[in-house]
Protein backbone atom coordinates (compact mmCIF):
# COMPACT_ATOMS: atom_id res chain seq x y z
CA UNK A 1 0.00 0.00 0.00
CA UNK A 2 1.27 3.34 -0.73
CA UNK A 3 -0.72 6.76 -1.37
CA UNK A 4 -0.04 10.40 -1.10
CA UNK A 5 -2.55 13.01 0.39
CA UNK A 6 -3.06 15.83 2.41
CA UNK A 7 -2.37 16.44 6.04
CA UNK A 8 -5.61 18.24 6.60
CA UNK A 9 -7.88 15.29 5.21
CA UNK A 10 -6.03 12.90 7.02
CA UNK A 11 -6.21 14.66 10.07
CA UNK A 12 -10.15 15.44 10.12
CA UNK A 13 -10.48 11.55 9.24
CA UNK A 14 -8.29 10.69 11.67
CA UNK A 15 -10.53 12.32 14.12
CA UNK A 16 -13.87 11.14 13.25
CA UNK A 17 -12.83 7.71 13.32
CA UNK A 18 -11.29 8.05 16.32
CA UNK A 19 -14.88 8.68 17.97
CA UNK A 20 -15.63 5.07 17.74
CA UNK A 21 -11.82 4.06 19.61
CA UNK A 22 -12.74 2.75 23.25
CA UNK A 23 -10.14 4.33 26.10
CA UNK A 24 -10.12 0.70 27.19
CA UNK A 25 -10.17 -1.64 23.93
CA UNK A 26 -11.24 -5.42 25.01
CA UNK A 27 -9.01 -6.74 22.58
CA UNK A 28 -5.82 -5.02 20.67
CA UNK A 29 -7.05 -4.30 17.53
CA UNK A 30 -10.20 -2.33 18.66
CA UNK A 31 -7.53 0.35 19.60
CA UNK A 32 -6.14 0.66 15.53
CA UNK A 33 -8.08 1.99 12.15
CA UNK A 34 -8.44 0.11 9.63
CA UNK A 35 -6.64 1.94 6.39
CA UNK A 36 -7.78 0.74 3.17
CA UNK A 37 -6.98 2.03 -0.53
CA UNK A 38 -9.43 2.54 -3.98
CA UNK A 39 -8.04 3.55 -6.84
CA UNK A 40 -8.67 7.49 -5.81
CA UNK A 41 -9.14 7.14 -2.33
CA UNK A 42 -8.72 6.07 1.26
CA UNK A 43 -11.32 4.28 3.32
CA UNK A 44 -10.76 4.58 7.14
CA UNK A 45 -12.90 2.87 9.70
CA UNK A 46 -13.04 2.07 13.22
CA UNK A 47 -15.33 0.23 15.71
CA UNK A 48 -15.65 -0.70 19.64
CA UNK A 49 -17.91 -3.19 18.70
CA UNK A 50 -21.08 -0.90 19.57
CA UNK A 51 -20.31 2.18 17.34
CA UNK A 52 -18.30 1.89 13.74
CA UNK A 53 -17.11 5.24 12.12
CA UNK A 54 -15.98 4.81 8.28
CA UNK A 55 -15.14 7.66 5.92
CA UNK A 56 -13.71 7.97 2.77
CA UNK A 57 -10.35 10.97 1.54
CA UNK A 58 -9.11 11.66 -2.07
CA UNK A 59 -5.66 10.19 -2.26
CA UNK A 60 -3.34 9.94 -4.57
CA UNK A 61 -2.88 5.71 -4.59
CA UNK A 62 0.09 4.45 -6.51
CA UNK A 63 -0.35 0.86 -4.91
CA UNK A 64 -3.72 -0.86 -3.04
CA UNK A 65 -3.48 -2.73 0.34
CA UNK A 66 -5.06 -2.40 3.25
CA UNK A 67 -3.71 -2.00 6.98
CA UNK A 68 -4.40 -1.21 10.77
CA UNK A 69 -2.54 1.14 12.80
CA UNK A 70 -2.88 2.44 16.41
CA UNK A 71 -5.96 5.16 15.93
CA UNK A 72 -4.78 7.45 18.84
CA UNK A 73 -0.72 7.72 17.76
CA UNK A 74 -1.51 8.33 14.22
CA UNK A 75 -4.20 10.91 14.79
CA UNK A 76 -2.24 12.88 17.38
CA UNK A 77 1.00 12.46 15.48
CA UNK A 78 -1.11 13.43 11.63
CA UNK A 79 -2.74 16.60 13.55
CA UNK A 80 0.73 17.84 14.83
CA UNK A 81 2.02 17.88 11.41
CA UNK A 82 1.79 21.36 9.14
CA UNK A 83 -0.32 21.42 6.68
CA UNK A 84 0.67 20.09 3.28
CA UNK A 85 1.41 16.57 1.28
CA UNK A 86 1.34 13.38 3.17
CA UNK A 87 2.83 9.83 2.04
CA UNK A 88 1.95 6.65 3.54
CA UNK A 89 3.31 3.51 2.77
CA UNK A 90 3.39 0.26 4.14
CA UNK A 91 7.03 -1.06 4.29
CA UNK A 92 7.96 -4.64 5.75
CA UNK A 93 5.45 -4.93 9.06
CA UNK A 94 5.42 -0.91 9.83
CA UNK A 95 3.43 1.99 8.54
CA UNK A 96 5.15 4.43 7.32
CA UNK A 97 3.90 8.17 7.54
CA UNK A 98 6.10 11.22 6.58
CA UNK A 99 6.22 14.82 5.29
CA UNK A 100 9.37 16.92 3.78
CA UNK A 101 10.52 17.34 7.42
CA UNK A 102 8.31 14.64 9.75
CA UNK A 103 8.18 10.79 9.87
CA UNK A 104 7.20 7.62 12.04
CA UNK A 105 6.44 3.84 12.02
CA UNK A 106 3.84 2.75 13.20
CA UNK A 107 3.78 -1.55 14.21
CA UNK A 108 0.67 -2.99 12.07
CA UNK A 109 -1.71 -5.47 12.90
CA UNK A 110 -2.82 -7.68 9.80
CA UNK A 111 -6.22 -5.67 8.73
CA UNK A 112 -8.25 -9.87 8.86
CA UNK A 113 -8.47 -9.18 12.68
CA UNK A 114 -10.76 -6.52 12.27
CA UNK A 115 -14.33 -6.65 12.80
CA UNK A 116 -16.36 -6.17 9.24
CA UNK A 117 -18.18 -3.16 9.89
CA UNK A 118 -21.93 -3.29 8.15
CA UNK A 119 -22.73 -2.18 5.10
CA UNK A 120 -25.79 -0.33 3.22
CA UNK A 121 -28.44 -2.70 1.75
CA UNK A 122 -31.39 -1.42 0.03
CA UNK A 123 -32.74 1.89 0.35
CA UNK A 124 -32.78 4.26 3.54
CA UNK A 125 -35.38 3.59 6.09
CA UNK A 126 -35.34 7.54 6.13
CA UNK A 127 -34.19 10.41 4.85
CA UNK A 128 -34.01 14.01 6.56
CA UNK A 129 -32.40 16.78 6.76
CA UNK A 130 -29.02 17.15 8.07
CA UNK A 131 -29.34 20.35 9.88
CA UNK A 132 -32.97 19.87 10.93
CA UNK A 133 -31.70 16.44 12.41
CA UNK A 134 -28.55 17.68 14.11
CA UNK A 135 -30.85 20.09 15.83
CA UNK A 136 -33.04 17.65 16.88
CA UNK A 137 -30.52 15.10 18.00
CA UNK A 138 -29.44 18.03 20.49
CA UNK A 139 -32.70 19.14 21.92
CA UNK A 140 -33.42 15.31 22.60
CA UNK A 141 -30.14 13.18 23.27
CA UNK A 142 -29.04 15.33 26.79
CA UNK A 143 -32.56 14.00 28.58
CA UNK A 144 -31.25 10.57 28.41
CA UNK A 145 -29.82 8.65 31.38
CA UNK A 146 -26.05 8.41 31.78
CA UNK A 147 -26.06 5.21 33.94
CA UNK A 148 -26.53 1.71 32.51
CA UNK A 149 -28.80 0.55 35.52
CA UNK A 150 -31.63 0.58 32.69
CA UNK A 151 -29.98 0.18 29.10
CA UNK A 152 -33.49 1.75 27.45
CA UNK A 153 -33.14 5.00 29.09
CA UNK A 154 -29.41 5.86 28.07
CA UNK A 155 -31.25 5.48 24.54
CA UNK A 156 -33.47 7.83 22.00
CA UNK A 157 -36.64 6.26 20.82
CA UNK A 158 -37.40 6.61 17.08
CA UNK A 159 -41.13 6.82 16.44
CA UNK A 160 -41.79 6.83 12.73
CA UNK A 161 -44.99 7.64 10.17
CA UNK A 162 -45.04 8.26 6.99
CA UNK A 163 -43.95 11.64 6.96
CA UNK A 164 -42.40 12.67 10.68
CA UNK A 165 -40.26 11.38 12.85
CA UNK A 166 -40.91 11.83 16.59
CA UNK A 167 -37.83 11.59 19.04
CA UNK A 168 -37.85 11.05 22.80
CA UNK A 169 -35.77 10.87 25.18
CA UNK A 170 -36.44 10.49 29.07
CA UNK A 171 -34.18 9.38 32.41
CA UNK A 172 -36.67 9.06 34.67
CA UNK A 173 -36.37 12.94 36.04
CA UNK A 174 -37.24 14.47 32.51
CA UNK A 175 -38.06 13.96 29.14
CA UNK A 176 -37.59 15.81 25.72
CA UNK A 177 -39.57 15.35 22.73
CA UNK A 178 -39.18 16.14 19.36
CA UNK A 179 -40.85 15.80 15.99
CA UNK A 180 -39.85 16.52 12.49
CA UNK A 181 -40.55 15.88 8.70
CA UNK A 182 -38.34 13.01 7.21
CA UNK A 183 -39.48 11.31 3.94
CA UNK A 184 -39.82 7.41 4.08
CA UNK A 185 -40.59 4.98 1.05
CA UNK A 186 -43.45 2.67 2.49
CA UNK A 187 -46.33 2.91 5.29
CA UNK A 188 -44.70 0.34 7.90
CA UNK A 189 -44.07 2.18 11.11
CA UNK A 190 -40.68 2.40 13.30
CA UNK A 191 -40.07 2.05 16.28
CA UNK A 192 -36.81 1.72 17.58
CA UNK A 193 -34.15 2.84 20.37
CA UNK A 194 -30.74 4.57 19.30
CA UNK A 195 -28.29 4.56 21.76
CA UNK A 196 -27.87 8.44 22.57
CA UNK A 197 -23.87 8.25 22.74
CA UNK A 198 -24.06 7.49 19.18
CA UNK A 199 -26.41 10.42 18.10
CA UNK A 200 -24.13 12.37 20.04
CA UNK A 201 -21.11 11.73 17.90
CA UNK A 202 -23.52 11.53 14.71
CA UNK A 203 -24.52 15.24 15.39
CA UNK A 204 -20.83 16.35 16.27
CA UNK A 205 -19.37 14.36 13.26
CA UNK A 206 -22.31 15.83 10.40
CA UNK A 207 -22.43 19.32 12.40
CA UNK A 208 -18.96 19.60 11.20
CA UNK A 209 -19.60 18.21 7.30
CA UNK A 210 -23.19 19.45 6.29
CA UNK A 211 -24.69 22.39 5.32
CA UNK A 212 -27.85 23.45 5.44
CA UNK A 213 -29.39 21.38 2.02
CA UNK A 214 -27.40 18.26 2.77
CA UNK A 215 -28.92 15.27 3.83
CA UNK A 216 -28.36 12.33 6.69
CA UNK A 217 -29.67 8.40 5.36
CA UNK A 218 -30.65 5.72 7.91
CA UNK A 219 -30.47 2.69 7.07
CA UNK A 220 -32.38 0.37 9.56
CA UNK A 221 -30.17 -3.45 9.22
CA UNK A 222 -33.17 -5.19 10.83
CA UNK A 223 -30.97 -8.68 10.53
CA UNK A 224 -28.11 -6.97 12.24
CA UNK A 225 -29.87 -5.35 14.92
CA UNK A 226 -28.45 -1.57 13.94
CA UNK A 227 -28.81 1.33 12.47
CA UNK A 228 -26.43 3.04 9.63
CA UNK A 229 -26.55 6.54 9.41
CA UNK A 230 -25.08 8.36 6.06
CA UNK A 231 -23.71 11.80 6.38
CA UNK A 232 -21.89 12.83 3.30
CA UNK A 233 -18.57 10.61 3.00
CA UNK A 234 -19.16 9.53 6.87
CA UNK A 235 -21.11 5.93 7.79
CA UNK A 236 -21.60 5.88 11.15
CA UNK A 237 -23.60 2.58 12.60
CA UNK A 238 -25.10 1.34 15.87
CA UNK A 239 -25.87 -1.21 17.83
CA UNK A 240 -29.75 -0.59 18.67
CA UNK A 241 -30.92 -1.19 21.95
CA UNK A 242 -33.34 -4.13 22.82
CA UNK A 243 -36.37 -3.62 25.61
CA UNK A 244 -39.48 -2.37 26.25
CA UNK A 245 -38.71 2.38 26.39
CA UNK A 246 -40.69 3.64 29.08
CA UNK A 247 -45.31 4.31 27.89
CA UNK A 248 -44.02 8.41 27.89
CA UNK A 249 -47.27 9.02 26.63
CA UNK A 250 -48.71 8.23 30.24
CA UNK A 251 -45.94 11.39 31.43
CA UNK A 252 -47.80 13.68 29.07
CA UNK A 253 -49.91 16.20 31.11
CA UNK A 254 -53.87 15.94 29.75
CA UNK A 255 -55.00 19.58 31.59
CA UNK A 256 -53.50 22.79 32.69
CA UNK A 257 -54.38 24.70 35.64
CA UNK A 258 -51.31 26.84 35.69
CA UNK A 259 -49.67 28.74 32.50
CA UNK A 260 -46.81 31.80 32.00
CA UNK A 261 -44.71 32.89 29.12
CA UNK A 262 -41.18 34.10 30.31
CA UNK A 263 -38.26 35.80 28.54
CA UNK A 264 -36.17 32.75 27.69
CA UNK A 265 -32.95 35.10 28.66
CA UNK A 266 -34.23 36.18 31.50
CA UNK A 267 -34.82 33.34 32.90
CA UNK A 268 -31.59 31.78 31.57
CA UNK A 269 -29.88 34.54 33.60
CA UNK A 270 -32.25 34.29 36.88
CA UNK A 271 -31.65 30.17 36.96
CA UNK A 272 -28.28 31.18 36.84
CA UNK A 273 -27.95 33.02 39.58
CA UNK A 274 -29.74 30.98 41.91
CA UNK A 275 -27.37 28.13 40.66
CA UNK A 276 -24.76 29.57 42.64
CA UNK A 277 -26.67 28.60 46.09
CA UNK A 278 -28.66 25.70 44.48
CA UNK A 279 -25.49 23.41 43.44
CA UNK A 280 -25.16 22.92 47.06
CA UNK A 281 -28.48 21.61 47.80
CA UNK A 282 -29.26 18.19 47.61
CA UNK A 283 -30.38 17.50 43.57
CA UNK A 284 -29.71 21.09 43.12
CA UNK A 285 -33.13 22.25 44.21
CA UNK A 286 -34.32 25.81 44.15
CA UNK A 287 -37.71 26.53 44.80
CA UNK A 288 -40.27 27.79 41.72
CA UNK A 289 -42.88 30.03 43.48
CA UNK A 290 -45.59 31.96 40.42
CA UNK A 291 -46.95 34.79 41.46
CA UNK A 292 -49.97 35.69 39.49
CA UNK A 293 -50.87 38.79 41.32
CA UNK A 294 -47.65 40.62 40.28
CA UNK A 295 -46.71 38.31 37.21
CA UNK A 296 -43.39 37.65 38.58
CA UNK A 297 -41.85 33.67 38.95
CA UNK A 298 -39.11 33.78 41.97
CA UNK A 299 -36.64 31.12 42.29
CA UNK A 300 -35.35 30.55 45.85
CA UNK A 301 -31.94 28.48 47.15
CA UNK A 302 -31.30 27.76 50.53
CA UNK A 303 -28.30 25.98 52.00
CA UNK A 304 -27.58 25.61 55.69
CA UNK A 305 -24.70 27.06 57.43
CA UNK A 306 -23.99 29.03 54.08
CA UNK A 307 -27.01 30.87 53.19
CA UNK A 308 -29.68 31.88 50.87
CA UNK A 309 -30.85 33.49 47.73
CA UNK A 310 -33.97 34.25 45.73
CA UNK A 311 -34.21 35.58 41.95
CA UNK A 312 -37.37 37.16 40.38
CA UNK A 313 -38.17 37.16 36.75
CA UNK A 314 -41.39 39.00 35.20
CA UNK A 315 -43.67 36.72 33.45
CA UNK A 316 -47.05 37.21 30.89
CA UNK A 317 -49.93 35.62 30.44
CA UNK A 318 -50.16 34.51 33.73
CA UNK A 319 -53.10 31.25 34.24
CA UNK A 320 -53.95 30.16 37.77
CA UNK A 321 -53.17 30.72 41.39
CA UNK A 322 -50.13 30.66 42.88
CA UNK A 323 -48.10 28.00 42.32
CA UNK A 324 -45.63 26.68 44.74
CA UNK A 325 -42.77 23.56 43.58
CA UNK A 326 -39.31 23.50 42.98
CA UNK A 327 -36.84 21.66 40.57
CA UNK A 328 -33.65 20.87 39.60
CA UNK A 329 -31.67 24.35 38.51
CA UNK A 330 -29.07 21.88 36.29
CA UNK A 331 -32.43 20.48 34.67
CA UNK A 332 -33.48 23.75 33.80
CA UNK A 333 -30.55 24.97 32.43
CA UNK A 334 -30.40 21.92 30.34
CA UNK A 335 -33.85 23.00 28.61
CA UNK A 336 -33.19 26.11 28.37
CA UNK A 337 -29.92 26.00 26.39
CA UNK A 338 -31.64 23.29 23.96
CA UNK A 339 -34.56 25.89 23.35
CA UNK A 340 -33.60 28.18 19.81
CA UNK A 341 -36.96 30.47 20.52
CA UNK A 342 -36.94 34.00 22.80
CA UNK A 343 -39.67 32.83 24.40
CA UNK A 344 -41.01 29.91 27.22
CA UNK A 345 -44.04 28.69 27.72
CA UNK A 346 -44.70 27.26 30.80
CA UNK A 347 -47.96 24.76 31.80
CA UNK A 348 -48.70 22.82 35.24
CA UNK A 349 -51.36 20.92 36.95
CA UNK A 350 -50.18 21.72 40.25
CA UNK A 351 -47.56 21.36 42.95
CA UNK A 352 -46.54 17.68 42.41
CA UNK A 353 -47.73 17.59 38.54
CA UNK A 354 -44.50 17.51 35.66
CA UNK A 355 -43.56 20.98 34.66
CA UNK A 356 -44.04 21.19 30.67
CA UNK A 357 -41.73 23.74 29.48
CA UNK A 358 -42.49 24.84 25.65
CA UNK A 359 -40.54 26.75 23.04
CA UNK A 360 -43.26 29.05 21.48
CA UNK A 361 -41.58 29.43 17.96
CA UNK A 362 -41.74 25.48 18.02
CA UNK A 363 -44.66 23.01 18.41
CA UNK A 364 -42.97 20.25 17.64
CA UNK A 365 -40.60 20.29 20.79
CA UNK A 366 -41.68 20.00 24.46
CA UNK A 367 -39.74 19.68 27.69
CA UNK A 368 -40.69 17.87 31.20
CA UNK A 369 -39.50 17.91 34.37
CA UNK A 370 -40.39 16.21 37.38
CA UNK A 371 -40.79 18.48 40.56
CA UNK A 372 -39.21 17.67 43.82
CA UNK A 373 -40.35 17.64 47.38
CA UNK A 374 -40.39 21.19 48.92
CA UNK A 375 -39.44 20.12 52.58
Amino acid sequence: MKATLTQENFAKALNYVSKAISSNPSIPILANVLIETTDSQLKLSSTDLEIGVSTLIGADVKSKGKITANARMLADFVTSLSSGKLDIEMKEKVLLVKNASNSAEFNVIDAEEFPPLPLIDGSPSFTVNAIAFIKSINQVVFSSASDDSRPVLTGVLFEADQNNLSMVGVDGFRLSKKRLSIKRKGTKSLKQIVPARALNELARIAGDICEDKDKIEAYLLSGKNQFLFKAKDVELSTRLIEGEFPDYQQILPKDVSFSFGVDKEALAQTVKIVSIFARSAVGNKAVFELNPSKNALSLSAQVADVGENESTVEVHDVKGEILKTSFNTRFLADMINSLDGEEIIFESNGVTAPGVFKDKDDKNFLHIIMPMRLD
